[in-house]
């Protein structure tokens, strides 16, 4: 189809169909102030045909000149450029899918009656669809890599024989190309521009590029910059996934700069390759070069949330990650709550050794005022374990470790309300296989946690023994829109009976992250005072059906779901006193995890029950 040129700054607009009809002054007639006016305004609207099928009218309309100003006061002159310009947009979209010959018409229509406007038709006909007929990757004649390299680039090329000619498409394989032969061991190649030759006559077009691979990389050293204290290259290699003389690989570097950013050391880092020496196999080491900022190191955090039965808790930190470099971080905490009160230092060595161990050091003063007890705790732990986060969710996450506490407890379920003071040493151990789909709103997959923990208790110049068992299992699955979750939960103490346990390390039920509809520790024996005693056996079990939505700009949810659960004196769980409820709740959801508030009551309520519980605190339920 020929097209008219665009005329020259000297040259008259040419006329354009309809476009005589338009109102434009007579300046001839003119006179006085009139001969100053302006040229009589034209506005005009829009319509497009011929792109809606190809999934291109949203992009012309975004991009379009006449669309944009459409409406406004408008001369002739800027009407015919925005129809030149429109015209060659509406030609680069066809060929950016592969459709080469077609034809863009645009008219004009004057106002008519009932129709103030000036209509302009984008008529466009898309032409044929061209394809590739053939792709021919060639050697430079100076190349120092393979003298083949088709073999490796045309697997990693997603354009192939017969794929429609589609400018977006090729000009995006181009573009990612470097990073897959990275990928596949190349890092340094010379890429040369595609050339493309369209057959108008066949329809198709053949694709012709000349490419150097260059030598197959090995990793070599790595250097990083000063920019945080103790991050040294013996550390960063301990992040690393590969050792050096491996092959290099651009996923193996982009993993470490992941991991670095993992740390929160971090605000930036970049990591640049660099050529080293050529090996005698022909292979060339690449070096790598980090760069970095480092991020704040301290960090104060505050949170809250609420519980029926529980009250208010508020909850402050202070971090300094890096307090014993490369890694350390150093906590002081403090929670202040209706009936629990902590004060905790925490050490953490992160990457302790091996990437993604930590070790744990903490201690504090904890006191707790509970329906069944009151304790005043003085204790220190350790602990070893392997992590999991948002970046790198674990299939196999564990946790060994040993605790020491010193403890005076007032157990309220036994007569006389008697207070005792315990020593005990536990060793707590646990492992879970986490096969769902996300760390903080999981939406398919399960998870499977077992905890194992043997304890020693001295009392009264007495000494006893038992060992405390916990599995837990949780299931997600998407039904259309709604998410089905479950979860089962049941424990053990074995050695020991329940009156001679220390109060806190008894198994109870009930509250926000057990069985909703009753407060904490509101599920389980009580004695005749209504005072829950705890057991030796827990049992919990729980449906929940999730709904998300977004709604007045935000990202919300809705869940309906029903808990159940019994605590039993016996060391074998049983399920012939299960309480149940029930409730719904909402959930907003945030980059930090969703922030949930459940409604809840007791199905089967027993005296003292209340007959609604309120909930609110960040992450699901399960």
């Amino acid at each position: 189809m020929d097209e008219p040129p665009i005329p020259g700054p000297d040259d008259p607009l040419p006329e354009l169909p309809g476009m005589e009809t338009l109102p434009w002054p007579d300046v001839a007639s003119t006179t006085g102030d009139a001969a100053d006016a302006p040229a009589a305004a034209i506005r005009y609207r829009v319509t497009v045909s011929g792109l809606a099928e190809l999934g291109l009218e949203d992009e012309f309309r975004g991009l379009s000149s006449l669309w944009l100003h459409r409406g406004e006061d408008t001369n002739l002159a800027q009407l015919t450029r925005r129809i030149a310009e429109d015209r060659d947009l509406a030609d680069q979209l066809l060929r950016s899918v592969g459709h080469y010959g077609g034809g863009v018409r645009i008219t004009t229509e004057p106002p008519a009656a009932g129709r103030p406007e000036s209509q302009v038709r984008v008529a466009v006909e898309p032409g044929p669809l061209y394809r590739f007929a053939d792709i021919s990757i060639l050697a430079p004649e100076d190349a120092v890599g393979p003298p083949d390299p088709a073999r490796i680039v045309t697997r990693l090329l997603p354009v192939k024989v017969g794929d429609a000619v589609e400018a977006a498409r090729v000009q995006s394989a181009e573009t990612a190309l470097p990073v897959r032969l990275a990928d596949a061991g190349y890092p340094f190649p010379r890429i040369s521009p595609p050339d493309i030759v369209i057959d108008h006559a066949s329809r198709d077009a053949t694709l012709t590029q000349r490419i150097d691979l260059g030598r197959r990389g090995s990793f070599g050293s790595i250097r990083i910059d000063d920019a945080v204290r103790g991050m040294d290259t013996k550390h960063v290699a301990l992040l690393s996934r590969f050792k050096p003389g491996d092959r290099y690989s651009n996923a193996g570097r982009e993993d470490l700069r992941r991991a670095l950013v993992q740390t929160g050391l971090f605000g930036a880092v970049a990591i640049r390759p660099v050529e080293g020496a050529v090996q005698p196999d022909g292979t060339q080491t690449v070096d790598l070069e980090i760069t970095s900022e480092p991020a704040p190191m301290r960090t104060i955090a505050l949170s809250g949330g609420f519980s029926t039965g529980q009250g208010l808790r508020a909850e402050g930190s202070w971090s300094h990650r890096n307090f014993f470099p490369p890694e350390g971080g150093f906590t002081a905490r403090a929670v202040a709550a209706q009936r629990e009160q902590v004060a905790q230092l925490e050490l953490r060595k992160r990457n302790f050794g091996q990437r993604d161990r930590q070790l744990l050091v903490s201690g504090g003063l904890t006191a707790s005022q509970q329906f069944a007890f009151a304790a005043e705790t003085l204790g220190i732990s350790a602990a070893l374990a392997r992590e999991t986060n948002i970046i790198w969710q674990k299939d196999w996450t564990w946790s060994i470790g040993a605790q020491a506490l010193i403890t005076s407890q007032r157990d309220r379920s036994a007569f006389g309300d008697p207070r005792r003071t315990f020593t005990v040493l536990a060793f707590p151990a646990n492992v879970t296989w986490d096969q769902s789909d996300d760390l903080l709103n999981p939406s398919r997959g399960f998870r499977l946690t077992a905890r194992l923990s043997p304890e020693l208790t001295l009392r009264d110049r007495s000494n006893f023994n038992y060992v405390k068992a916990q599995f837990e299992a949780t299931a997600y699955r998407p039904i259309g829109p709604l998410v089905v979750a479950g979860r089962f939960h049941i424990g053990s103490i074995v050695g020991a009976s329940r009156g001679v346990i220390a109060p806190d390390r008894r198994f109870y039920a009930g509250g926000g992250g057990s069985v909703r509809g009753y407060v904490f520790q509101g599920v389980g024996p009580r004695n005749a005072d209504n005072v829950p005693t705890g057991g030796n056996s827990l049992t919990e079990l729980a449906v929940e059906g999730r709904y998300r939505f977004q709604a007045l700009g935000q990202d919300l949810g809705v869940v309906a779901f029903i808990d159940a659960g019994e605590v039993s004196t016996g060391t074998t769980p049983t399920f012939d006193r299960l309480s149940l409820g029930a409730g719904i709740g909402a959930r907003i959801y945030t980059g930090f995890g969703p922030v949930r508030i459940d409604i809840a009551t007791p199905l089967n309520p027993r005296a003292g029950d209340p007959r609604l519980v309120f909930y609110v605190s960040i992450g699901q339920a399960f």
